[in-house]
């Protein structure tokens, strides 16, 4: 006999086929969106990470760091000191010793898992400043090496760590 059609067992056969093939796909798509997550995340941890890194930099490189001092109670703490600076005069004509009488200061401070620059929470959007942070300072003769590294994370399970080294020269106010 000569039946045209499909039997139960093919048609079966065909939706578990179907069935494997949809799963498989699945998956792979579900990967790729778990990728591009964790690519995310990173992405944003190095672009924030960065971004507080320079901010910390530039600070510093636009203070003229004469001396340092550690805040009381709080190893995460360093106060840079600035007795002096050389400023153009009043006519532009040469350039002055200007003493500063207290010393101006730039303090950074970690506690309680924020970051202070001056007194004031520097605030990072999307992630946290993980326990791990601190900030460093090492004296050797009359030069500072200032280290401040900040981990930030979304979750405990993944941390980006960020690095600041600095060095200054500490010195007195210069005999005028």
């Amino acid at each position: 006999m000569n039946k045209k059609g499909i039997t139960l067992v093919e048609l079966l056969g065909a939706i578990v086929i179907f069935g494997i093939t949809i799963s498989l796909v699945a998956v792979l798509i579900s990967v790729i969106f778990n990728a591009n997550d964790r690519i995310l995340e990173q992405s944003r941890a190095n672009t924030e990470g960065t971004i507080v890194i320079a901010h910390i930099e530039d600070l510093m490189r636009n203070f003229a760091t004469t001396d340092y001092s550690t805040c009381v109670g709080n190893a995460d703490c360093v106060i840079l000191e600035s007795h002096y600076s050389y400023e153009l005069s009043g006519d532009s004509s040469s350039i002055v010793l200007v003493t500063h009488t207290p010393p101006n200061t730039l303090e950074f401070r970690i506690t309680n898992n924020e970051l202070y620059i001056n007194g004031v929470v520097h605030e990072i959007r999307n992630f946290q400043i993980h326990e791990d942070s601190y900030i460093e300072s090492t004296t050797v003769n009359n030069t500072l090496e200032l280290k401040i590294v900040l981990t930030l994370y979304i979750t405990e399970s993944k941390t980006y760590t960020f690095t600041s080294n600095q060095t200054f020269v500490l010195s007195d106010v210069p005999a005028s």
